[in-house]
């Protein structure tokens, strides 16, 4: 009970080589091929209306998508992640907790408001 085995490239574009070219154009270059896409209808969307839309993904699966707030990356030894969670277990908050209480010292001490800025303002 092995598996099928998978074609390989080659017989895979030779299979292509084999159908009707109805839709297949040749290039400048005769060994070259490019295929014709549909016409897409493209429409305006406006900011408001971005919330609405869900992009789908290749297999039709949802994707979410980060409108409001990009994501950002906090990179460090893991010994200081790991510091950091024995911290928050101790103060019984989360790891998220403390980056934000740091972020608030340094816009602090560079005359900042960290409250404000994150509300847009």
């Amino acid at each position: 009970m092995s598996k099928k085995p998978r074609p390989s490239i080659n017989d895979q574009l030779a299979r292509i080589a084999s159908q009707s070219p109805s839709n297949v154009t040749t290039s400048s270059r005769d060994s070259v091929l490019t295929l014709e896409h549909e016409s897409v209808e493209t429409r305006n969307v406006s900011r408001d209306n971005v919330a609405s839309i869900e992009p789908v993904g290749p297999d039709g699966y949802k994707r979410r998508v980060r409108y409001e707030k990009p994501h950002a990356s906090l990179y460090a030894h893991p010994k200081v992640f790991k510091a950091l969670r024995e911290i928050a277990v101790a103060q019984d908050c989360k790891p998220h907790d403390l980056y934000l209480e740091g972020l608030r010292l340094v816009l602090k001490a560079h005359g900042r408001d960290f409250d404000a800025l994150n509300r847009g303002e």
